[in-house]
């Protein structure tokens, strides 16, 4: 019975085999990878038979080895890792921590250094600050081991700088950020260490964007660029300085002859092919971009018109992650705008809606998709080890034959049986994933209750206050949190992610003429109708906006007169604009709403400057203020 049930593993393991051989290699490096993750050397081994001879597979067979690596092995072997986007980084550090040890001895590594080095940058950016930070002291106090005056110290230790620059941004401490890596760029050109200079040089123009001088970040992109040229190997900044000029030049517009070649850069490495597809569509989008430019984009890629181009390119970036998918999809709805293709544009800009809605979610549902790949892997992994039990029958295929019928039905048994439970897995993967969504929705009527709960609370706190001023103060908090309660409100109502703020406004100021019910005759008009944001854009602009309205009803608004209020967004070239606008006496001429000390007005600038916008005070016929902001999107296309 044994032999039997052995001869039945074997022919499954045949199956198995004849089915990898079909792997690309690609594939195959990815599953090397992914099993040296896991600890399951055995099963890397396994598929390290199949991948071709190269220097990375030597690297691989040793660690499926349990050898030991050189630094310089090792950071090959992450680097690989980290191009993985299958790959959590978290998962790729634990790794570098429980592989890579400090050197024992005594001269510096520059190597080790540059490993640690990325694993902070990557901590940073894929999983937490607080983690970067921790191995930044590591880092610290390791080059503190080595004498300060040496010149690869000094360039190793402003090489660590750059973690409390990006600090010093993520925080808004824009002076000191700014000074400092203006002190590290004057070291570096003293060491003469061009790639240290680069690497500075790309951090400053991080502060130059907060600080809207658009010029100025071309001309010190195109510094960096000059000074890539001057090496004989690019550094990792290289590629992310011509995507920053390329946003930049297209932002500004004009130089589409510049843009082009730099884009046609970036597509000439396979590394960053994919990336350019939604950068040519974000270029001819632009008005500015002459048919000669259009005619030398559609010649490149063989098509005859922007619709073709659109549609090509829809399937060339299929692999792309929702994220990149999505700039690809609103690029190609500017480009067909531009091109008069009024009707396909709008039904690409519907799949970049829904592709949206999709993307809000995406962050909930990753641990079930998580779950899902561990169960798949683990049932691979299964199959393999049977496999390779297996292998040791190959001698009795001869006597086998005459049974061979039987073993068909039996395979056909088990797989029939394994579909049943994966169909029943599957419909315990659905319903997990309905209960993810419902949690979406109660989280945010929890939030909502919770804001109503310490705006009641406030409420109370007025009853035992005598003090106008205090009683005020604590008013307006409250008013603070009920804006952010109707934020919740909406996203808990709805299903996409989104607020409309024709609605919301309308509720806010319904709450305001409430709660200063003395002031109640003000006719209110309201213009934000198509207006939707995500709750990163939708909360500071509803504080703002009720700060501003506050101050109106406060000072503008008196009962002996016809008072009027007017709010309204809209939608301009590369950003939104906001109006508020009352009838009252104005602001006096040599009030400065920038340099206010009142905390409402503090609030209102900071929040403004969070939206990445600008804010202007007016008096036309009354206060008017006119804030232009950007959304979640469009700030996240600057960094």
């Amino acid at each position: 019975m044994k032999t039997f049930f052995n001869i039945v593993l074997f022919f499954i393991s045949f199956s198995i085999v004849c089915q990898q051989k079909e792997f690309s290699q690609e594939e195959i490096r990815s599953k090397i990878e992914e099993f040296i993750l896991l600890k399951e050397l055995d099963s890397a081994s396994y598929f390290l038979k199949n991948l071709e001879k190269s220097e990375y597979k030597s690297i691989l067979e040793k660690v499926s080895k349990n050898k030991e690596l050189s630094y310089k092995e090792y950071n090959t072997l992450f680097l690989n890792l980290r191009n993985r986007t299958s790959i959590k980084y978290e998962r790729i550090s634990n790794f570098i921590d429980e592989t890579v040890k400090i050197p024992e001895k005594k001269e510096f590594d520059e190597t080790f250094f540059r490993i640690k080095c990325d694993q902070i940058y990557s901590l940073r950016d894929d999983v937490s600050i607080e983690k970067a930070s921790e191995k930044h002291r590591e880092l610290e106090k390791y080059l503190s081991n080595f004498n300060e005056k040496d010149i690869t110290i000094q360039k190793a230790t402003l090489r660590l700088q750059t973690h409390p620059i990006v600090l010093n941004l993520i925080e808004s401490k824009l002076d000191d950020g700014k000074k400092l890596v203006l002190d590290c760029l004057a070291k570096a050109k003293e060491l003469k260490d061009i790639e240290l200079q680069i690497m500075f040089l790309y951090h400053l123009t991080d502060f130059l964007v907060l600080e809207g001088k658009l010029q100025e970040y071309i001309n010190i992109s195109e510094e960096s660029l000059a000074l890539e040229n001057q090496l004989q190997k690019h550094t990792p900044y290289y590629h992310a300085i011509l995507q920053h000029l390329i946003d930049a030049y297209i932002f500004k517009g004009g130089n589409t002859e510049k843009v082009l070649q730099y884009i046609d850069e970036l597509y000439n490495n396979p590394t960053y092919m994919i990336q350019t597809y939604a950068l040519y569509l974000t270029l001819l989008g632009k008005p500015d971009t002459d048919s000669v430019i259009r005619d030398e984009v559609l010649k490149k890629f063989e098509v005859k018109d922007v619709k073709e181009l659109v549609e090509k390119f829809q399937i060339l970036g299929k692999d792309l992650n929702s994220n990149d998918f999505y700039k690809l999809l609103s690029g190609g709805s500017k480009a067909l705008v531009n091109n008069d293709f009024l009707k396909e544009a709008l039904k690409i800009k519907d799949q970049s809606i829904a592709l949206t809605r999709k993307i809000y979610s995406q962050d909930l549902s990753q641990s079930l998709a998580d779950f899902k790949v561990e169960q798949v892997e683990k049932t691979k992994q299964q199959e393999i080890e049977n496999e390779q039990e297996k292998n040791k029958l190959y001698s009795l295929i001869l006597i086998l034959v005459g049974v061979f019928l039987i073993i068909s039905l039996l395979i056909i048994r088990k797989i029939l049986k394994q579909s049943k439970e994966l169909a029943r897995k599957n419909e315990i993967i659905n319903e997990t994933l309905k209960e993810k969504e419902l949690l979406v929705k109660e989280v945010h009527h929890r939030v909502k209750n919770n804001f109503q709960i310490v705006a009641s609370l406030l409420e109370l706190q007025t009853q035992g206050i005598t003090d106008e001023k205090a009683l005020e103060l604590v008013k307006e908090g409250k008013n603070r949190v009920k804006s952010m309660a109707l934020i919740h409100q909406k996203l808990y109502q709805n299903d996409t992610g989104l607020i409309d703020f024709n609605e919301y406004l309308n509720m806010l100021t319904r709450e305001l003429s409430i709660a200063y019910k003395q002031k109640n005759n003000v006719e209110t008009t309201i213009d934000a109708v198509n207006m939707f944001f995500d709750v990163d854009t939708a909360i500071p602009l509803g504080l703002i906006i009720n700060e501003i309205i506050t101050n109106a009803y406060k000072y503008a608004f008196h009962n002996e007169k016809e008072n009027k209020l007017s709010i309204s967004i809209h939608k301009e070239s590369a950003h939104y604009k906001l109006i508020i606008q009352d009838n009252g006496n104005g602001i006096s001429e040599d009030f400065d709403i920038k340099n206010a000390k009142s905390l409402g007005l503090v609030l209102v600038n900071r929040l403004v400057k969070q939206l990445h916008g600008s804010l202007k005070q007016l008096n036309q016929n009354g206060a008017k203020f006119e804030i232009t902001f950007k959304d979640n999107y469009a700030r996240e296309l600057v960094h």
